[in-house]
């Protein structure tokens, strides 16, 4: 319970789809009306069919089992059986009751269509009524426990018909368009054809009559098809599908009936929806013209709508993905229909030593890094006891809050939840492009800026002096054809400051060569920590460095910070560490060498330092 209402979880799949929602609507507002508040945990993909397993479903993760109290299950929708046992076990060790649509599962309420009363309406109709004696089956996926029921009450209508039933009757289209079209293409190298295909779901029907259509063959005249489910392309298509719809407001009203028992000790108990038997063309008929006007209007309306928002997402992905700073990032999503998003990402997402997508990343603390609820755009620590954050406020309209995972490249970076002040299909509906949305700009910027990252530090290696930091020979070449070419250059002043490590022989023949190094780097750090940060800093040769700056610089005042740094660190290491130095300035000039007249120049002036300061070191030693 939260806030005095009792929590619904709802586990399920494609809640933009026109039969789903109109589900999720007519539950919800049961709920409402009786202090009930619905979370839906759902999947924009579908699992079960091309793989076993997905990182989506770690949806049902956030279901916050201590303050829920009963968890709904669409199981035909996840397809898959472990993923809803182990939502039931993580129920049951929390003693939630839960409820399981259209699935078989011990202690727990059920409720489900009965398919198999509904598909036998079809079955006789088409066996019975229209007298067919070359009937056809087109089934769904081979082991699939709906399909094979399906079978079943084939095989059992042909027998009260005492009609013979062979496995030359069946044909597997498993319930989709393309292998469905290419079973059907396969029964038309027949010899002879059937009179009938009665198909286990309504979009093999639709694909069946189009199949049919083109190679010359009329429905119904020739053949007989029909569907079963209902959903509204059956009676939007040429000719209508004869079908049984599963109504989802009946399913509904079922489920919202066995959640009002679960809450009142009344668990495990089983409710039956029988779903309508609808004649149509397909089987010669006449044509039913159920919900067309509305859903026509609804269709149009969301495919202009779709067409618009990917128009938007792609450009909101290009956006984020180019853009080197995130509070600006999150900006852009701001105000690009993200009004009614949160998002929350792993926070090791942003670590730059480690790409959160290729490397074994472990998860840990998260970051709600998109917050359209405040007026401050920095990501901050999520906490999960609060489930998300503005909880109360997001609860006080009564309509679902919906939780998707973000998945990227395969690997699940946290998630965003929808809080829609109305419920309308085209908010839905909006869901998934915009969690899509969500998904490849976060990726795309954590790979982005990984990507960055490694040229960076490729770049450091190879334009870098592994000692000193400073540029080496190379590098140092393209920063100077890089000055060249920028524009003003001509006439402003070219200085050089070069100096020499003093002694290098005798610390390292005297201290050993690692304090050799040190010496080196001293220098060097010495160097680039006293010029202006747009200096460009060389090692030249191997205790030779230089630094070149380019317009009015005051060298003079550079060098007393040169020196003061060296006695640091020659404090610091426990022996003296000085330099020669040598500097020069020359206005730039077109046509002429002039940084190699400053480099020669400066080279000489710190040369006349070294021999200065020897002789008189000779002298002290006489």
């Amino acid at each position: 319970m939260i806030n005095g209402k009792k929590v619904v979880a709802l586990c399920t799949y494609r809640i933009y789809e026109p039969q789903e929602f109109a589900f999720i609507s007519e539950l919800s507002e049961n709920l409402k009306s009786n202090n009930c508040h619905l979370f839906i945990y759902t999947l924009n993909s579908e699992i079960g069919i091309a793989t076993d397993t997905s990182p989506e479903i770690e949806v049902f993760d956030l279901i916050p089992y201590d303050k829920i109290d009963v968890v709904v299950i669409m199981n035909e929708k996840i397809k898959v059986r472990d993923v809803s046992q182990s939502i039931i076990d993580r129920a049951s060790s929390n003693n939630i009751p839960v409820v399981v649509v259209d699935g078989e599962f011990e202690n727990v309420s059920m409720v489900r269509y009965d398919y198999a009363k509904g598909f036998e309406n079809v079955v006789k109709h088409i066996i019975e009524d229209h007298k067919v004696k070359k009937p056809h089956f087109m089934a769904g996926h081979k082991n699939n426990s709906f399909s094979n029921e399906r079978l079943e009450v084939f095989k059992k209508v042909l027998a009260q018909n005492n009609m013979p039933f062979d496995d030359s009757m069946v044909s597997y289209g498993d319930f989709w368009a393309l292998p469905c079209r290419t079973a059907t293409q396969e029964i038309l190298k027949r010899d002879v054809l059937p009179d009938s295909i009665i198909c286990a779901n309504d979009i093999m029907a639709i694909n069946v009559c189009d199949v049919l259509s083109e190679a010359g063959i009329r429905v119904p005249e020739d053949v007989i098809v029909s569907g079963f489910d209902g959903i509204d392309e059956a009676f939007l298509s040429t000719p209508g599908i004869t079908t049984a719809v599963c109504d989802n407001t009946e399913l509904a009203n079922a489920v919202f009936e066995s959640v009002m028992e679960s809450l009142s000790g009344h668990a495990n108990e089983t409710k039956l929806v029988e779903p309508v038997f609808i004649p149509n063309e397909s089987c010669g008929c006449q044509r039913k013209e159920l919900h067309k006007k509305s859903t026509v209007s609804e269709l149009n309306n969301l495919f202009y709508h779709h067409e618009d928002e990917i128009h938007v997402y792609q450009n909101i992905i290009s956006q984020v993905m180019t853009n080197k700073d995130v509070l600006q990032n999150i900006y852009y999503l701001k105000a690009n229909h993200g009004n009614y998003a949160l998002a929350v990402i792993e926070k090791s997402c942003f670590d730059l030593e480690q790409n959160y997508f290729y490397d074994d990343v472990e998860k840990g603390d998260r970051l709600v890094v998109f917050d359209p609820y405040i007026e401050d755009y920095n990501p901050y620590p999520y906490d999960p006891n609060t489930i998300v954050p503005h909880l109360d406020k997001l609860m006080e309209s009564g309509e679902p809050l919906i939780f998707n995972s973000l998945v990227y490249m395969g690997k699940c970076c946290g998630f965003v939840c929808y809080a829609y002040p109305r419920t309308m299909l085209i908010d839905y509906n909006q869901t998934s492009n915009l969690t899509n949305c969500f998904e490849m700009s976060i990726g795309g910027y954590v790979l982005t800026r990984h990507q960055k990252y490694l040229r960076d530090k490729l770049s450091t290696m190879y334009q870098n002096d592994a000692l000193t930091g400073l540029y080496n020979r190379l590098a140092f070449l393209s920063k100077i054809d890089e000055r060249i070419h920028a524009t003003g250059i001509l006439g402003k002043k070219v200085n050089i400051i070069m100096l020499d490590l003093n002694d290098l022989k005798k610390i390292n023949d005297n201290l050993g060569h690692m304090a050799g190094d040190k010496a080196i780097k001293a220098v060097a750090t010495a160097l680039k920590d006293s010029c202006p940060e747009e200096a460009i800093c060389v090692r030249t040769g191997g205790d030779e460095m230089l630094a070149l700056l380019i317009g009015d610089y005051d060298i003079d005042g550079i060098l007393p910070e040169i020196e003061k740094k060296l006695q640091q660190s020659s404090d610091e290491l426990g022996f003296k560490v000085s330099a020669s130095i040598g500097t020069s300035s020359l206005p730039y000039k077109r046509g002429e060498e002039t940084i190699s007249k400053a480099i020669g120049l400066a080279d000489e002036r710190m040369y006349v330092m070294k021999r200065t300061m020897k002789n008189a070191n000779k002298s002290t030693a006489s």
